[in-house]
């Protein structure tokens, strides 16, 4: 009968850390689950962005072009030859984020392969 208390001692023991790691178990699950939310949105808006791309750049084109034929255009006044010109800038300034995005596509796609790769070598190889 000694030993009775000893024994539920130890049994509270456990059953308080395993209470507390179950806690924190919920609480790492409830920060992954936020975080995979998140990169889901910005994932659909990837993607979104990437079936779009075509769209922006052949409008992009276009108001790029007219931005030059109006750079153009003799006598125009200052300030429309002024605004022409920041619409020609900021035109190639969106091209070159686009170029940036096809180039980040590219090198993602590059390391998936890897990665892919990788893992199918892994899994030959414990075979």
């Amino acid at each position: 009968m000694g030993r009775e208390p000893e024994l539920w001692s130890a049994i509270a023991g456990l059953l308080g850390r395993e209470i507390l790691r179950r806690c924190q178990a919920e609480s790492r699950t409830r920060a992954a689950e936020k975080t995979c939310a998140a990169a889901q949105a910005d994932a659909t808006l990837g993607r979104y962005m990437l079936e779009m791309r075509t769209n922006i750049n052949n409008a992009l084109t276009t108001v790029l072009g007219n931005a030059e034929l109006l750079t153009l255009e003799p006598g125009l006044p200052a300030t429309v030859q002024a605004q022409a010109d920041t619409i020609r800038n900021m035109a190639l300034r969106l091209h070159e984020i686009f170029r940036r995005f096809a180039s980040i596509e590219k090198e993602l796609a590059v390391a998936a392969r890897e990665t892919s790769n990788r893992a199918v070598h892994a899994a030959a190889g414990k075979r």
